[in-house]
């Protein structure tokens, strides 16, 4: 049985050339932007590591080599949109005996140590904590529970969804902290700001 401890889940898609970061090839190549998004990943998963002691990986492709280097726990997302997936691992979770969950993407290697620690201690007073991003989603979503819901009808990948998860959060009745905005890098224009914001690759 797991202590009381976050359980922080990395969501993370495997570096296959063409697939990732594809919004980096208006400036880079296919091969150069699946670079930049090994890079990113193992920034997060590595800070990750460092900070809490419960660290999954979710995948796309749990026999990618690429995550066997980081010698943590490998889960599959499952099948559906992004918000039927982080649903599927949060039952995971709670099944294990996980109480507070942090779900975490990649696509902020810039992110200071103090917004993820921010996270575990608001935890104690909140339900739910969000990070939120310029592009009107968020970089983190944590939660002391399991609150499923918060991932139904959300229009993923839309500057919609960190205000639809708020309505639900709302509707639910449920305390919640927005933390600072931040940004996600998905262009090279991100990329450059991310290194400008103390990232070194």
């Amino acid at each position: 049985m797991p202590d009381s401890h976050c359980l922080l889940i990395i969501m993370c898609k495997a570096p296959v050339e063409g697939k990732v970061k594809t919004r980096l090839m208006a400036k880079y190549t296919a091969a150069q932007a699946m670079a930049w998004h090994q890079a990113m990943a193992t920034t997060v998963i590595e800070r990750a590591k460092r900070l809490f002691q419960h660290v999954w990986l979710a995948v796309d492709d749990t026999a990618h080599p690429f995550f066997k280097t980081f010698e943590l726990p490998l889960y599959a997302q499952g099948e559906g949109d992004l918000g039927e997936r982080m649903a599927h691992l949060l039952k995971q979770a709670s099944q294990y005996g996980y109480k507070k969950i942090l779900f975490l993407g990649t696509d902020s290697p810039h992110m200071p140590d103090k917004r993820l620690l921010q996270v575990t201690s608001a935890l104690n007073e909140h339900d739910v904590v969000l990070g939120a991003v310029e592009d009107g989603g968020y970089d983190l979503i944590a939660m002391n529970g399991a609150y499923p819901v918060l991932f139904s009808d959300i229009a993923w990948s839309s500057e919609h969804v960190l205000k639809q998860t708020l309505a639900i959060i709302q509707k639910q009745q449920l305390n919640c902290l927005v933390l600072e905005e931040s940004f996600d890098v998905d262009t090279p224009e991100m990329l450059e700001r991310a290194k400008h914001a103390g990232w070194h690759v």
